[in-house]
């Protein structure tokens, strides 16, 4: 935990640093999201013919605790600029008890880029935001999209069990398993593969092999790569040995 704990603390310094322009989707101070746009000397870079010019939503984590916002997330978001993306990194209501102010956010969220011409390649999210985008990915009632998890939360029920995040999945939901069983049908990434498996295909996951803050085991029975030697934010960290993977995944489907 020590190496997770220093690199969180160095993403939250750099992100502060940084700040993009601000497009509320919604009334709530929490409903609105940064656009971080490539210049067109980074586009040439790559090439007249790159397909980056795509936007890419990005959807942090924190365990659906209120008090961590998308400021640890701003320095990937720079980094995926940098290598040629559009990116949306978006900010989203967590109340405790109240998860359907999270997806209605979402639902919100994309609708705006829908209406306001975005051309989403994917939505990306780590931890409980990749949670959320496998959940984005697995709707039935919203258009096909693709998603790439990051050590994401897959599965509710085992975190629970295991008290995750001190109880952060519980904490969220407002109920345990058994007391909700409908909440977790309608959230839970794991529950809903099993009622829409032809979504799987969709989804892109990466974890990390010395992930402790989201242990590896949430991802079992999905396909994922697993990168050897990675703790939980070495997927979002720019300045991580394992970056490059995360980069190549964006392109490889």
């Amino acid at each position: 935990m020590i190496d997770e704990d220093a690199a969180l603390h160095r993403l939250l310094d750099e992100g502060s640093t940084l700040a993009f322009p601000m497009t509320a989707y919604g009334p709530h101070p929490d409903q609105v999201f940064e656009t971080c746009a490539p210049q067109v000397d980074d586009l040439h870079a790559h090439g007249s013919d790159a397909p980056r010019t795509r936007t890419l939503v990005v959807v942090h984590g924190g365990y659906f605790r209120p008090a961590i916002d998308r400021t640890h997330a701003r320095p990937m978001a720079q980094a995926l600029v940098q290598a040629g993306w559009h990116v949306v990194l978006t900010e989203y209501r967590r109340v405790p008890g109240d998860p359907s102010t999270t997806t209605d956010d979402l639902t919100a969220l994309d609708t705006h880029l829908r209406e306001t011409g975005h051309d989403v390649a994917a939505w990306v999210g780590h931890s409980a935001g990749g949670a959320l985008v496998m959940w984005r990915a697995l709707h039935q009632h919203l258009p096909p999209t693709r998603a790439l998890a990051l050590a994401p939360v897959a599965d509710f029920g085992a975190a629970v069990a295991d008290r995750l995040g001190s109880n952060a999945v519980r904490d969220w939901i407002g109920a345990d398993p058994h007391q909700s069983p409908d909440l977790y049908a309608r959230l839970d990434p794991t529950r809903l593969l099993a009622v829409n498996p032809a979504a799987a295909q969709r989804i892109s996951i990466l974890h990390g092999g010395e992930d402790a803050t989201v242990p590896l085991r949430q991802t079992l029975g999905w396909v994922r790569t697993v990168l050897d030697g990675a703790h939980h934010f070495d997927v979002i960290d720019p300045a991580s040995p394992h970056w490059p993977s995360v980069l190549a995944a964006l392109t490889q489907r």
